[in-house]
């Protein structure tokens, strides 16, 4: 489910474009993500529908656990970097 939150959102958020400069449609998207990742759907809409109908709070499991991940290792290297900067003194 969660390539679904991921490839839903940068659907939503647009700016993605195919070889003919239109937005690509869901299946076409969704193919290139299988593809690329190596992994399946079976059957996008089905998995979209799923990911649309939980609850408001869980509707973004994955990426607010990706945002976490991301704000961690930011805070990591932002001590390591202080770290270096009070070595060097």
């Amino acid at each position: 489910m969660g390539m679904t939150e991921i490839l839903s959102a940068l659907m939503l958020f647009g700016g993605i474009i195919d070889n003919t400069g239109k937005n690509p449609t869901i299946i076409a998207f969704s193919e290139v993500f299988e593809q690329a990742f190596g992994f399946s759907f079976n059957g996008i809409y089905d998995r979209q529908s799923e990911l649309f109908k939980r609850k408001p709070y869980n509707l973004t499991k994955t990426l607010d656990a990706l945002k976490v991940v991301l704000i961690k290792e930011y805070k990591k290297r932002q001590a390591e970097t202080l770290k270096n900067k009070d070595e060097k003194r």
